[in-house]
C-alpha cells in the first residue's frame, strides 16, 4: 500500500526518477563533461522509451531534476547498484526496494535544485 493520495503520474515521476539514476550510476565513470551531456541525453531516451514519451517530456515531466544535477556533481546510486535484485520476489522489479531506498538517500542529501 502506498499509504497516500497518490496519482497514476506520481509512480510514473517515482519509477522515471529511479530508472533514471541506475541509468546515470552506471554512467558514474564519465570523465568529460561532453561524456556526462551523452549520460544523461542515454537515460533521458531510455526513460523515454519505457514511459512511451520524448526524451523532452521525461526530462520536464517525470525525472527528478535532482538526480541529473546530482549526476553532474558526481554522486550517483552506484555504491548501491551491487544489491538490485537480491530483495526481488518472482515478478518483481529489480529497480524496486533497494534502488528507491537508494534514490531516496540521494534525494534527500540537501540541496541540488539547479536546473
Amino acid at each position: 500500500m502506498a499509504g497516500g493520495e497518490f496519482t497514476s503520474k506520481d509512480f510514473r515521476t517515482w519509477h522515471a526518477t529511479v530508472l533514471a539514476a541506475v541509468g546515470l550510476a552506471v554512467s558514474a565513470g564519465a570523465a568529460s563533461e561532453s561524456a556526462r551531456r551523452r549520460a544523461i541525453a542515454r537515460v533521458c531516451r531510455e526513460v523515454a522509451d519505457y514511459l512511451g514519451n520524448t526524451p523532452a517530456v521525461a526530462r520536464a515531466s517525470y525525472i527528478d531534476p535532482r538526480v541529473i544535477n546530482r549526476y553532474q556533481e558526481g554522486k550517483t546510486i552506484a555504491p548501491a547498484l551491487g544489491g538490485l535484485g537480491k530483495e526481488r520476489e518472482f515478478g518483481d522489479l529489480a529497480t524496486a526496494g533497494h534502488a528507491e531506498r537508494a534514490v531516496l538517500r540521494l534525494l534527500s542529501a540537501g540541496p541540488a535544485a539547479r536546473k
